[in-house]
Formats: structure tokens, sequence, C-alpha cells
């Protein structure tokens, strides 16, 4: 049998940051269990792949992925053999086809779980240290990042007619307080300076009587000066009592991230989901008096099913009215399984680019707008990478990461992962210009 200190493996994780808490849960496993983490792809003996199965473009790319992978596994001079072993979304909802077209994986796995050990080490002839495994701790693939996703809930229960995900991830399930709390604490204790609170639905958590406002006061309470971040808040489910703790929690940075996907009132019925413009506007003026600074950010489908030039217009007029700081849009791709599909893809893709490309010429605009008026003021920023003596880049408490801007700022004697105060002095499309104050 093969021992876990001599067999060495790399993570690729694909998809979106609830994902990346998964691989780093993997990563944490195999570490505890005594294997040895490879630097680079070639080096590794065994090769996971945590795959994305949300739309139709990830399960594209996760397939690339899986098959660019095949070309790493040849023969070892050692006796074992380079293996492939790929889980996730993906995997989860068409594992018997996956196994069925791409015999070539070692291992076809669904959502992780800590079980996935055992079972490679069964077919893989490794001899496990019993006990060797330890709980569903993290250890996060890259340990320089000044953030870490908190992952408080698994599932979802909206059932909104486009998406896959309960049917991949199952119903919502509320994660206790005290396991997402020694999260965190692990991450604050290795240095990190920003808690990014993700679920599919982080605004309708409820673990017994503890909801997200009591979660993110428990979070607030914990020692030292870093940031609080809220990711994907269902409209439905964002209320009085949310955004006072926003507006009144000190850690938690004004910064919202609402999937509103449409603002028809038709099309959103069709999507399974409440509200119309008019709704979501009083949302967003809500919020916009009770935390004036505060920075939005959201999604939109363009294309969904019997979406017509009136529903388009409504949703552009929208967009010009409220003015969202951030803006991602996507094209509608039916996915199996799901209530929309059943409608057919009505609504033709060179009609569905357009208006993709008409909605994002709009937002481009109106984020170079936005950030424009926030020249000459001053803000917080997360530094994270030095450029060389006086300069450096960071993000703003308005910006998260991997999908928002950068902040370029000029300054002395600052270290990476500090959080500084700065001067906006100019703006890009996307990015912000400054100096330390």
């Amino acid at each position: 049998m093969f021992s876990p200190k001599d067999i060495s493996y790399y993570i690729i994780s694909l998809g979106c940051p609830k994902n990346e808490v998964d691989s780093e849960r993997l990563n944490a496993d195999m570490h505890s269990a005594g294997f040895v983490r490879a630097h680079e792809i070639d080096d590794a003996d065994i090769l996971f792949i945590n795959t994305c199965g949300f739309i139709e473009a990830a399960k594209k790319e996760s397939i690339e992925t899986i098959f660019d992978a095949l070309d790493h596994k040849t023969q070892r001079a050692k006796s074992f053999k380079k293996r492939l072993v790929v889980f996730g979304c993906l995997t989860q909802r068409y594992k018997h086809e996956i196994i069925k077209e791409i015999p070539e994986i070692d291992l076809v796995w669904g959502l992780y779980d800590s079980t996935l050990l055992e079972e490679l080490a069964r077919l893989f002839d490794i001899a496990l240290i019993k006990g060797t495994i330890a709980q569903q701790k993290r250890k996060p693939l890259n340990q320089n990042l000044p953030y870490a996703y908190i992952k408080i809930a698994e599932g979802c229960s909206n059932f909104c007619s486009y998406c896959a995900i309960p049917l991949i991830r199952g119903k919502f399930t509320a994660f206790a307080p005290s396991m997402i709390l020694q999260e965190a604490r692990e991450a604050l204790n290795r240095g990190v300076r920003e808690l990014i609170v993700v679920a599919q639905d982080t605004a309708v958590y409820q673990y017994e009587n503890i909801k997200i406002w009591d979660l993110l006061r428990m979070l607030d309470n914990l020692e030292g000066d870093f940031w609080i971040r809220l990711m994907y808040c269902h409209p439905d489910h964002i209320d009085e009592r949310l955004i006072e703790a926003m507006a009144t929690l000190p850690k938690v940075v004004h910064y919202i991230d609402i999937p509103f996907q449409h603002a028809s009132g038709k099309i959103l019925q069709s999507m399974n989901r409440k509200g119309d413009a008019d709704v979501y506007i009083k949302r967003i003026e809500k919020l916009r008096k009770a935390i004036p600074d505060i920075a939005i950010r959201s999604t939109f489908m363009v294309g969904f099913p019997d979406e017509d030039d009136n529903d388009f217009k409504i949703l552009m007029d929208f967009v010009k009215k409220v003015k969202i700081d951030r803006v991602g849009v996507f094209m509608y791709s039916p996915e199996e399984g799901t209530q929309a599909f059943a409608k057919g893809d009505t609504v033709k893709k060179a009609v569905k680019k357009r208006r993709y490309n008409m909605l994002m010429q709009v937002q481009q605009e109106i984020s170079k707008q936005r950030l424009q008026e926030t020249i000459g003021t001053t803000v917080q920023v997360l530094v994270e990478e030095q450029v060389d003596d006086s300069n450096y880049i960071g993000r703003t408490q308005y910006d998260a990461p991997e999908i928002d801007g950068i902040f370029f700022l000029t300054a002395h004697n600052v270290r990476v992962n500090d959080i500084i105060t700065a001067r906006i002095t100019d703006t890009l499309e996307y990015d912000r210009i400054g100096e330390m104050i």
C-alpha cells in the first residue's frame, strides 16, 4: 500500500466562492491526512477538479478543464500512477453521464464531504492512518489572500424557475453559528482582514432563533480590526432589521450584493420571484436613506423565455433610474430539470446578445459616473499588493475582491494587509486612484 506522505496533490477550484470554500475543506482534509500539496499541476500525483454546473458556460469550462487535465495523467517513474478526481456541482448533477462519457477519470464524486478521502484511499490503495482525517475545517488554497469567504449555509429554497442550485445542493440548510464563528476566528488568526459572508441567499439565514442580523452582530463582536462584507442577498428577504445591522455595526462595510435579476413584474413572476421595478426602487431607496454611502451590486438576466421588447425596456429604464454601482449581466441559458426549461429557449441568441450589449453599455457609463462622483472623498483601503516603494494596489470598502474594481494607491511606509485612509484623486472606468492621508 502507498503512504499519504509519498503522494502529492493539486486542487483546481472552478466556479463561485461557495465552491472555493469546499475546495479549502478538501485541502484541509488532505493536509491533515498527511498528503503533500504540490505547487504545480505537473508535480501532482492526484489532481482534483472542483467543478461548477450553474450555467451552460460554467459547465463547458468544467468539461474543458477535465479534458485538459487528462493530459497530465501519465505514468510516473514511481509505481503510483497519476490520478484524476473530479467532484462538485457538475458531477453532483451529471455523475453517471460523466462516468460513461469520460471513463479516463479515476474517481467521480458529487459534492465534497470528507468521506471522499476514504473512497480515494480504497480505490488507490492508500493506507490512511485511522483518525487522521480532520473535521471540516478549511485550509486556503492561497495563503496570502487578505480576505476569506465565510459560508453560512448550503443549498437554496427560493426555487427560482431558471436555477438548478436546489437540484444540485438541495434545500437551504443554515450552518450553526458556532461553526461559522470558528471559521471566522481561524481566518482572522491567520491574518485575514476581510470576512466575506456567502451563501446562495445570505439574507434568509436562520439557525434556530438566530437570523442574519444576529449573526452579523456575532461576527462584528470578534476581536480585531477587519471588514465584514455581505454577498448574495435575495431582494425579497432584505428587511429593516438587516438594514439597521448594516447601518450600525462598525465592522460591516457599506456594501451589499442584491441579485435583482430583472425589473419586469411579468418576467420576475415567471422566474418564480416577487417584486417589480417599483418594489425594487423602494427597496433601494430605503437602503440609501439608511446608509447614504452604500455601494450596491446586482446581477441581471437578459433573454429569459418570453422576454419581449417591453420587458427589456422596463429593465433598461430601471437600471437607468436607480444607478446601481456595480452590475453583472448574464444571458439566459436553459437548465435541464428547472421549471423554465419546459418553456423552451424562446429568445433568439442574437437578440440576447444585443440586449446584453445594450445593458452593459448603459451600466458602464453609470458605473463610471458613480465612481467620478467619489473624487475628493476619503475611503478606507485594504492594501493587497506593493508595486514599488510608493505605489500599491488595494480595494476600498465599496469593492469586493475578484468582481469589482481596484484602488491604485500612492503611499509610504504601509504594509500589505494594512487598512488605511486615502483620498480619491481620480477614477477610471471601474477603478479608483488616490493617495494616503
